[in-house]
């Protein structure tokens, strides 16, 4: 009798972690929150020195890249134009949402970033991050419009996050300011 009572009390167990887990997943599944990640991986050490104390915050969890490769890797040999790090990007790169819903873009990374609205994916603010004098044969980006006047952009620092409400239906097109080919598009249903 003790064998079936520990059976059963086994099996009520299981049962309970499976009812909690499927409610869980229905949970993010159905979430009203659209969620983008604004993710690089700025090497503290690296980039404060080349570009500026305060470039690259140190944040809770570990970033490695240093700033000689975050440069080496702007430019692709089979490319034409900016490439950039892989590393520097919006996650997931596109989104579809429901007509209402608000759209969470969070910066997790160490740098400044903006998640900006374009009507066309072009360059930024930041010349050399165009492919401004790149190696010979680099096409520089054509600035995008929303992106020539860089007080009009929304910064996202380290750790904020900004909603993004009210899109219409339609096809919404965000990129990075400052790191162009940072990019995400929002399908709003």
């Amino acid at each position: 009798m003790p064998k079936l009572a520990i059976l059963a009390g086994g099996l009520a167990v299981l049962v309970s972690l499976w009812v909690i887990g499927t409610k869980v997943g229905t949970a993010q599944v159905n979430s009203n929150d659209a969620n983008v990640a604004i993710v690089d991986n700025c090497d503290p050490a690296t980039f404060n020195v080349a570009i500026g104390p305060g470039t690259c915050a140190t944040t809770p969890h570990p970033h490695d890249t240093p700033f000689l490769e975050f440069i080496g890797l702007l430019f692709s040999p089979l490319a034409a134009n900016v490439i950039g790090h892989p590393a520097w990007q919006f996650a997931p790169g596109y989104v579809s949402v429901r007509a209402g819903q608000t759209v969470r873009a969070t910066n997790a990374g160490g740098e400044t970033h903006t998640f900006t609205e374009v009507t066309a994916f072009g360059g930024g603010f930041v010349p050399p991050l165009n492919g401004v004098g790149g190696p010979a044969g680099t096409v520089p980006l054509v600035p995008a419009p929303a992106c020539l006047a860089p007080t009009a952009t929304t910064t996202v620092t380290p750790g904020r996050t900004v909603l993004i409400k009210q899109l219409s239906p339609g096809v919404h097109k965000f990129q990075c300011c400052i790191h162009p080919w940072m990019r995400a598009v929002v399908d709003v249903e």
